[in-house]
């Protein structure tokens, strides 16, 4: 199976290569306000409107800064659409059958843990904007 490789948060992480869409660099990424400070904005790319956001800053929960020339990943999954900047990228790797392994031993003393698409988005999900619910003296519909 084959696993494409970054580091984020300081840490070697890797996702199935069936979830990466795209690797871009220099695309232009609209701000939105009041997100969450890891949330990079919008990007609009062949069609398509994903939601981006600086990962490593996402698992550290820390303000995320932008430097030119930094890769974009592009995730498809389950009708979901997700963009994120890693910290750094290594490139793919072959991974034999792991068994449900959370992690994976590459080389020496390096591991990299294995991560889905659906980890990052419930990571942001976590962050709460606004209500998470209606409040009781609001009647829906008055």
């Amino acid at each position: 199976m084959e696993w494409f490789s970054f580091i984020a948060a300081d840490e070697h992480l890797g996702i199935e290569t069936q979830y990466i869409y795209r690797v871009v660099d220099d695309v232009k990424i609209t701000p939105v306000p009041l997100t969450p400070s890891c949330y990079m904005g919008l990007l609009y790319y062949r069609g398509e409107l994903f939601d981006v956001v600086h990962l490593g800053n996402l698992l550290r929960q820390e303000k995320a800064k932008r430097k030119d020339g930094e890769w974009i990943i592009l995730l498809k999954w389950s009708g979901k659409k997700l963009g994120f900047f890693p910290d750094r990228v290594r490139g793919l790797v072959w991974v034999e059958d792991q068994a449900g392994s959370q992690r994976i031993h590459i080389e020496e003393k390096e591991t990299i843990r294995l991560i889905t698409p659906d980890l990052i988005w419930n990571k942001l999900l976590e962050f709460s904007y606004g209500y998470s619910k209606i409040p009781e003296n609001i009647q829906p519909g008055i």
